[in-house]
């Protein structure tokens, strides 16, 4: 399987999780009683303007310093060094 469908099924498998989320916490906002009344406010809370954009903004800021973070550790820093003439050269890992 190549990286592209590898992004692509990670992704949909994001959205697919928080649609069935989402679709957990309004239906048990249908339900009787004590739940029924939690339900509807995490419904209310989770549909309102503000705070789910909000929401998706800290939670696509978290994902993306998680993803940098996981990169940072396979590929190593992105430090260079340059020569005489201001050419980038990299240095082994090794060597600092």
């Amino acid at each position: 399987m190549n990286a592209r469908k590898k992004h692509i099924l990670i992704g949909f498998a994001v959205i697919v999780f928080f649609f069935f989320l989402l679709g957990g916490i309004a239906a048990v906002a249908y339900l009787p009683g004590y739940v029924g009344e939690v339900g509807r406010s995490c419904l209310a809370l989770v549909t309102s303007p503000f705070l789910m954009e909000s929401s998706i903004f800290f939670l696509a800021l978290t994902v993306l310093f998680a993803v940098n973070g996981v990169r940072r550790i396979r590929e190593g820093d992105d430090y260079v060094s340059l020569d005489e003439h201001g050419i980038p050269v990299r240095e082994a890992k090794g060597n600092r």
